[in-house]
């Protein structure tokens, strides 16, 4: 297993790691000890890669035809066109987009021109704990970021409580900003909000049989984290309870914290997976597809029970919650908040 250049980083510590790292190369782990055969190679849900049509780093500098940009493997250079558009709280010129700037670009496939830039694009998802006027404080969860405080734009309110009309300790919360200092300037809503408090979630229907599968409904997206930023993988909403995906701490007596188990399934039953299993995830917007392994636990989309209506209207609940690069490569806008998406088990 050393012996793999793309296992090899970090494999040291890996038994004593407790970070999500760890959990990321679990599926590298057990694709080394467990080579599928040569006929299972031939499986459409076979892992092979998928070409990279996303870069993300910091802005360099920008000029009307040319954006340069700082990565981890060294500086990019990304031709600008007609076409290219740009968000940075709301849609600017890509030459308007400041140095220092953390973006992420979607890019055509085998060309170095740019599609689509967006620059310091942050989400928060979660529970409202305590609210001052415009700033609320959220929480995301133990899985998650923890606390995150984030601060309506005055332009922005109105469009927001008009999706978020209960902004008020125990209601949930999903907005879309900018990334500032310490939070989140919510520019707008990425869905609307569910009719009941976090801990009153509504039962999920019976089913008679096996779970169906695929499995339809809403897949949104989540900032890396801890994690690596260009990571493609997904958060799952039903990971096995012995993970403890979305348990607090076991002492804590704060209120509006909820434990997503004990909250219930969700309004969508999905099969139990672990860290490292593979998923196939569609956009049926977009109609791209992707086989992507299970990196962290989507303890927060459980408690969302709402629908994307980007292309179609999709069942309601969420059966994915995706990394930035795994959305953006699947077709995703991020400023959209969701797409319409199925989901079914590789394997």
């Amino acid at each position: 297993m050393r012996r793999r250049p793309r296992f090899r980083d970090g494999c040291d510590s890996l038994l004593e790691s407790a970070t999500p790292g760890r959990l990321i190369r679990r599926s590298l782990l057990r694709e080394t000890v467990f080579k599928p055969p040569e006929s299972a190679q031939l499986s459409p849900l076979d892992r092979r890669p998928v070409a990279r049509t996303s870069v993300t780093g910091t802005v360099v500098d920008a000029s009307p035809h040319i954006i340069n940009l700082k990565t981890a493997e060294g500086d990019k250079r990304l031709i600008l066109s007609p076409r290219t558009v740009a968000w940075r709280g709301t849609v600017v010129p890509p030459a308007k987009l400041r140095p220092g700037d953390a973006v992420i670009v979607r890019h055509f496939p085998g060309r170095h021109v740019a599609d689509r830039i967006w620059a310091q694009i942050g989400r928060v998802t979660g529970t409202i704990i305590e609210t001052d006027g415009s700033e609320l404080l959220v929480d995301e969860g133990p899985t998650r970021r923890g606390r995150q405080i984030v601060r309506i734009d005055a332009g922005s309110f109105r469009q927001i409580q008009m999706r978020f009309p209960r902004l008020e300790p125990g209601f949930l919360i999903d907005v879309i900003g900018t990334r500032q200092q310490g939070y989140l300037r919510a520019f707008k809503p990425a869905t609307a909000q569910p009719p009941y408090r976090a801990d009153q979630l509504p039962t999920a229907p019976l089913i008679n049989g096996q779970l169906p599968e695929p499995a339809s409904g809403t897949a949104v997206w989540h900032e890396p984290g801890e994690e690596p930023p260009d990571l493609r993988g997904l958060a799952y909403p039903a990971l096995d309870p012995e993970t403890n995906c979305g348990h607090a701490d076991a002492g804590t007596s704060e209120p509006y914290v909820v434990d997503p188990h004990a909250a219930g399934p969700g309004c969508v039953r999905l099969p139990y997976l672990s860290i490292g299993s593979a998923v196939e995830i569609r956009n049926e917007c977009s109609d791209l597809s992707a086989t992507l392994p299970v990196t962290s636990c989507g303890a927060a989309a459980r408690l969302f029970c709402d629908r994307c209506v980007l292309c179609d209207t999709s069942p309601r609940g969420r059966v994915a919650d995706l990394t930035m690069t795994a959305f953006v490569e699947l077709g995703g806008n991020l400023e959209d908040g969701c797409f319409n998406a199925t989901l079914r088990t590789a394997g």
